[in-house]
């Protein structure tokens, strides 16, 4: 039976709203259980977002309400991470929307389903509560201070020229995600084993597939009086990857359903009221805007995105935001909500875009999800530009996008869609492959980029007595060093043949032409050393020094970032440049 459509909202109190998807279920099958998910944190919910979505949709489905949101700080919900008292703040929405959950689909009972750090807030919540049926708890953290060395260990990481990156004293930085001294003090002292309570009648405990542990946590469980069972289903180690590998926990999803199942009464929900709202005022540092959920149809399926608007006048401008590869509409280490509020505070409208397929926004009838460079995204980013530009005032309208997204950007200037200004940030290719879809044969960033790594290898003793050890994988190597130097043949035959006018089938040159027309401005920002900004130089050849002699190209290089920009140092400088481009560095 299907379920009602999954309703985006705010919810919480005016001041600090909490940004949500419910997901009700058919009137014939409710029954008095509700679901509420607990996002773990930072990269790893990034990495989580679309199969938390799939869980809440078939927990609906099977007759079981769902709501999935946002932390304070995180996601779309209100405040950034650098705020005193994060994990106060976390423990106390995770009550907030239990709360909700329960005031919109009548339920008398909330089953709280948690990864990670998700479900250690789970458990401290609902330790403080008596209206909690059940605990599922996968891959829980169970001691903050081991989950914060994690953490240090996933943050470790070179910028684009194989440097270490800059760390700001001031911000404990994992994988683009910041914990200010307090938060990591408070998730320090967690110890889920010391618990003054149980936390749920009953705890279903799924270890990670990975690692072992969590022995010790069902022994204190049942000591408090839990009835605890263990499931070992797959899923984890596959999910946690990256959000564009990540793969389904098909597993985990039918087997939290048939737990769900056992612990679901007979009852009658009560009556409901609804829930939150699709609009909020949100006030910045720079000033007050209003940030508003939207549908756009693009043709083949809704698109849904997020607009931050200015609370009072009319925006001098607008800017589309899309998809840095298969994260969701927050952008790359939640980017796009930092700067979308901040823009919107000063004047610009800023819609944050979910293309079809990616985060909430559903593919088109007959297309795969998750599918980063999709055939619909032109078809989604022209329905889009049409829907701001119909906003009043708008005339005046810029893209944004980094990595993927940037070539969907590049791609959308080329096309000749009504936009003067389009900035892209780090795109890895300028034409794409279909194949590399199904990943036969190597994309032409991964030569470049390897060839990096590889140098820096070169300067390692260690590299040289793994080597000596046979512990490197020779054959890998040498065919991105074949595959690099094919590049730069080609290079140089796309070069001859452009000087005497031979047709080419990629012909990057004449792109960037396309893209400059007037008024329209190409702008290209890049790490430096990223293995995009040589592909660009060698498959533009003489036509990139020429457009940006004429002013109608402009590049800007970042020293100390990697290609997403996971250090706020170089997200920073990142900042700075987008600022100028968007003309906030000068009066309006």
């Amino acid at each position: 039976m299907p379920c009602p459509d999954a309703e985006p909202l705010y919810f919480g109190s005016d001041a600090t709203p909490l940004f949500g998807w419910l997901h009700r279920s058919p009137p014939e099958v409710g029954g008095a259980l509700g679901l509420l998910l607990c996002n773990p944190f930072g990269f790893e919910e990034v990495c989580a977002h679309r199969s938390l979505r799939h869980l809440a949709q078939a927990a609906a489905a099977a007759g079981v309400p769902a709501l999935r949101f946002d932390y304070p700080g995180c996601g779309n919900s209100a405040g950034t991470d650098r705020e005193p008292g994060r994990l106060a703040a976390w423990v106390a929405s995770v009550h907030t929307a239990v709360e909700a959950l329960r005031a919109a689909t009548g339920v008398s009972r909330v089953a709280l389903f948690g990864i990670r750090l998700g479900a250690a807030l789970a458990a401290l919540a609902a330790s403080e509560r008596d209206d909690i049926a059940g605990l599922i708890a996968w891959a829980p953290v169970l001691s903050g201070r081991a989950y914060l060395r994690e953490l240090r260990l996933l943050g470790e990481t070179l910028d684009s020229s194989g440097r270490s990156m800059p760390v700001d004293p001031a911000l404990f930085e994992s994988a683009g995600f910041g914990l200010a001294p307090d938060a990591v003090a408070a998730i320090e002292a967690i110890d889920l084993r010391r618990l003054p309570r149980r936390p749920a009648p009953r705890v279903l405990l799924v270890p990670r597939d990975d690692l072992p542990g969590g022995a010790d946590w069902r022994a204190a469980l049942e000591q408090a009086g839990a009835a605890v069972t263990e499931a070992a289903w797959p899923g984890y180690a596959a999910l946690m990857t990256d959000p564009q590998r990540a793969e389904l926990p098909q597993r985990l999803i039918t087997g939290t359903l048939d737990t769900l199942r056992d612990w679901r009464g007979d009852a009658a929900p009560a009556p409901t009221r609804p829930l939150g709202r699709p609009s909020v005022g949100l006030a910045q540092p720079a000033g007050a805007l209003r940030e508003t959920v939207v549908g756009i149809d693009a043709g083949g399926t809704r698109l849904f995105g997020v607009l931050s608007t200015p609370a009072e006048g009319v925006a001098r401008c607008g800017v589309l935001m899309l998809n840095s590869g298969s994260v969701h509409h927050i952008g790359p280490n939640r980017l796009w909500v930092e700067l979308a509020r901040d823009w919107a505070a000063r004047g610009i409208a800023v819609l944050r875009l979910d293309l079809s397929g990616l985060g909430d926004s559903p593919p088109w009838p007959g297309a795969a999800e998750n599918i980063v460079y999709s055939p619909h995204a032109a078809s989604d980013i022209a329905a889009a530009i049409a829907w701001l530009r119909a906003l009043p005032g708008i005339e005046d309208c810029r893209l944004l996008g980094l990595c993927s997204g940037a070539y969907h950007a590049f791609k959308a200037a080329v096309a000749g869609q009504p936009i003067e200004r389009c900035v892209a940030v780090n795109p890895l290719t300028f034409f794409w492959d279909p194949r590399w879809v199904v990943n036969e044969g190597l994309r032409d960033y991964e030569p470049l980029d390897a060839l990096v790594r590889y140098r820096r290898l070169a300067l390692s003793g260690r590299s040289w007595r793994r080597l000596l050890a046979g512990e490197l994988d020779l054959p890998a190597i040498g065919r991105m060093l074949r595959r690099r130097t094919t590049l730069l043949a080609r290079g140089m035959a796309t070069a001859l043949a452009r000087g005497i006018g031979l047709p080419l089938r990629e012909d990057l040159a004449r792109e960037l032409a396309r893209a400059c027309d007037r008024p329209r401005r190409l702008h290209f920002v890049f790490s430096n050393g990223d293995p995009g900004l040589t592909l660009l130089r060698l498959q533009g050849g003489r036509a990139v020094r020429q457009l940006l002699d004429s002013g109608r190209l402009t590049l800007a290089l970042i020293d100390g970032a990697d290609h997403t920009f996971t250090r706020r140092a170089g997200r920073a400088q990142l900042v700075r440049q987008l600022d100028s481009l968007m003309g906030l560095d000068t009066p309006p």
